[in-house]
């Protein structure tokens, strides 16, 4: 058995609990928590407290790059077999690959930084070191791409797509009536937007004029002006708080519409969307096309004409304060007219909803996103790093 570290900024993501607890063959992940990981969670905190110090920070350099820096004389265990990186270089002498969104997540999603510290990425990229590239989604690496033109660098490049487990459950058809779900952050204000939380609520007043059968569940924090104004509605409930995974995972398996008109791409939630067999409609942005089959597994609705979503090269721009405001101030009504277009269709059809469901599950279970297909291709990468 290879034992590889599993190397993360700050507070570990969700989706590397999927790659923790079911690793390729022949191989196991450890991680710890470092001194520097504890510093970098604690500054992400959602208080203003916690945000104004990680933004100056951020403003002066990528604090994952600092973090590699800091960490270069960082002792592993002997017994590992190479480090895997979540999105950041690693400047110890020992073989390493990394996994990443897209290009700039090498530098804490600054294109400006990303120039700036251009000649230390390519450096470290280019070593022998650094064994492979890996992507999320064909999109992301199509920003690796086009940025760098060295092809000791490029080589190494390649896709591996997010997984996440199939689940053991047999959905029920044949109800009165018709559930959405929509699922944000807990507990960050600015990602109800983001997340398309507006155009979801909007987009389900329209619907319940058409059908009055339906009900919403919103998992996600709701602006208190907004979570008010629907609180007279009797068919809309707020799940506003962090909830055991048994009650998250009883809404997904309740459901029958998973709406997710996100500005930001890719979502993990997507696909837990579709390994509980649900039909899903997205925004067609960035790699959600990857994800989400129009047609297929769900439906795609057109991106807001009013977001600047892209900066150079494809590199999404979705976190900037510019796209942030343009995402909060207003909602685009095209966007809101094809989701009610696009829901209305699932909302009639029954079989429609149960085919869509079930190519999505599949998709999960023995398609691309499956952990099989992921570890297949994992174990190809690790095999070849002896």
């Amino acid at each position: 058995m290879r034992r590889i570290f599993l190397d993360v900024v700050g507070r570990r993501h969700s989706l590397y609990d999927e790659l923790l607890d079911y690793p390729p063959e022949g191989y196991e992940f450890v991680t710890d928590k470092s001194s520097w990981s504890v510093l970098s969670e604690a500054s992400c905190r959602t208080d203003t407290m916690g945000r104004i110090p990680r933004q100056f920070l951020r403003s002066l350099l990528p604090l994952n790059l600092a973090k590699s820096y800091l960490e270069r004389f960082k002792s592993v265990a002997e017994d590992t077999y190479m480090t895997y990186s979540s999105g950041h270089l690693v400047f110890r002498n020992e073989p390493w690959v990394v996994d990443l969104e897209y290009v700039t997540h090498l530098s804490d999603y600054s294109l400006s930084h990303f120039n700036t510290f251009r000649g230390i990425i390519e450096s470290e990229l280019r070593s022998e070191n650094c064994k492979r590239i890996m992507p999320w989604t064909d999109s992301g690496r199509d920003t690796i791409l086009s940025m760098i033109h060295d092809d000791r660098i490029c080589e190494k490049v390649e896709t591996v797509r997010l997984a996440v487990r199939g689940k053991d459950f047999r959905r029920q058809y044949g109800k009165d009536r018709v559930r959405f779900l929509f699922v944000g952050s807990a507990n960050m204000p600015r990602a109800f937007d983001i997340k398309g939380g507006k155009e979801v609520i909007e987009a389900f007043l329209q619907l319940t004029q058409r059908y009055k059968n339906l009900e919403l569940v919103v998992r996600s924090y709701v602006p208190s002006k907004l979570k008010e104004k629907l609180a007279s509605i009797g068919n809309i409930r707020i799940i506003d708080r962090i909830v055991p995974f048994e009650v998250l995972e009883s809404e997904f398996q309740s459901a029958d519409i998973f709406l997710f008109p996100s500005h930001n791409t890719p979502g993990m939630v997507l696909l837990d969307a579709m390994s509980y067999e649900l039909p899903v409609i997205t925004t067609d942005v960035w790699a959600n096309s990857e994800m989400v089959f129009d047609g297929r597994t769900g439906f795609l609705v057109p991106k807001s004409k009013l977001v600047d979503y892209y900066v150079d090269e494809f590199i999404p721009n979705w976190s900037s304060g510019r796209s942030l405001k343009a995402i909060t101030r207003k909602t685009d009504g095209e966007v809101v007219k094809s989701l009610v277009e696009k829901a209305s269709a699932l909302v009639e059809d029954e079989e429609l909803r149960r085919r869509m469901g079930r190519a999505g599950r599949y998709e999960i279970e023995e398609g691309r996103f499956s952990i099989q297909t992921r570890n297949n291709k994992l174990k190809k990468i690790f095999d070849s790093c002896a």
